[in-house]
């Protein structure tokens, strides 16, 4: 997971293009260093190794991780901290030690790159789409009267420090106030209607790409998704009975897609009853507590779609005619 983020990192918040494999010398590692992660990353031309820190790791820990890589290494080595508070994070910089710490701060100086992110300042311009974790949160969020920020980290399944950025992020957007209440920090969140109705512009569709699987058990074990889900829930509430694509949609989480590569097949290759398409999602298409996609996510993932049927399912599950193009 540690590792995932950090690179998820790399390419949204800092735009590297980062690609990953296998370091042949992790093999060659002594045991007390095969437990780390550390995978061989190119990013905009530059080569580096990108170690995956578990959590909990102190700083002292972290520095001799990079010192024993860097022995074994022939380019740079990348330390992912994610625990990294701010003095460890200074003590690294002063020690010229590259670590990625997601949500955060980057410091690549053989990149000639370094980036800190303070207190939300860069979503100040509202104009600007919300990032993965926020809009996921800012959605489930809508449904719940307060939270902690416990219960955020469970219902996404993200970390406490993503979860943390990504109430920042909304408190900053005016669509969340933190209050600090015994010790505990709990969130108010905005309801849905205020969320749908002034933030939609700072909404975009979950899906990130699309591509066509044979079915196999495996596949049919994902969530319903796009055409598949909304003609659920129209048959479930006696609606217009919208009808089932030809070919079922299923979802899955961006981190997970390419456990299922070997299983694409080009469009048309097989017949649409041996065919899924699958959305590969920008955050987890299911909440914790949940069995299917929820409805926000599900009317973005389909608002690009010019089809008026679908549109009027749309407003008819919320009761409500929603600018949606507004997401696009």
């Amino acid at each position: 997971m540690e590792m995932n983020e950090a690179l998820i990192y790399l390419q949204e918040a800092l735009g590297l293009s980062a690609k990953t494999k296998t370091w042949p010398g992790s093999a060659r590692l002594p045991l007390h260093l095969r437990t780390i992660e550390v995978r061989a990353v190119d990013a905009n031309g530059f080569s580096f190794l990108l170690a995956s820190l578990p959590t909990g790791v102190g700083l002292p820990e972290a520095k001799r991780v990079y010192s024993q890589l860097a022995l074994r290494a022939e380019t740079p080595v990348v330390v992912s901290f994610p625990d990294a508070d701010a003095r460890q994070r200074k003590a690294l910089v002063a020690q010229g030690i590259p670590f990625v710490c997601p949500g955060r701060q980057a410091f690549l100086p053989f990149m000639g790159t370094a980036c800190t992110e303070r207190g939300g300042a860069r979503f100040r311009n509202h104009a600007t789409k919300m990032s993965p974790n926020a809009q996921a949160a800012a959605i489930w969020g809508a449904a719940q009267e307060l939270y902690r920020p416990y219960d955020l980290c469970r219902a996404l399944g993200i970390s406490a420090s993503r979860a943390s950025e990504a109430i920042t992020e909304l408190v900053d957007r005016g669509l969340a106030r933190r209050e600090r209440r015994e010790r505990r920090v709990v969130v108010f969140p905005v309801a849905v209607d205020l969320l749908l109705s002034e933030h939609m512009a700072e909404l975009s569709s979950p899906v990130s790409k699309v591509f066509f699987a044979r079915k196999t058990p495996q596949i049919d074990y994902l969530v319903d998704a796009g055409e598949t889900a909304l003609a659920a829930r129209s048959m479930l509430a006696a609606r217009s009975m919208l009808a089932a694509p030809g070919m079922e949609q299923k979802a899955v989480l961006r981190s997970a897609w390419r456990q299922l590569s070997d299983l694409e097949v080009a469009d048309g290759e097989l017949p649409d009853n041996e065919t899924a398409m699958i959305q590969v999602w920008r955050y987890a298409p299911v909440f914790a507590g949940s069995s299917r996609v929820d409805d926000i996510s599900l009317a973005l993932s389909l608002a690009a779609i010019d089809d008026e049927r679908i549109q009027l399912e749309v407003d008819r599950m919320f009761g409500k005619d929603y600018p949606w193009q507004e997401a696009l």
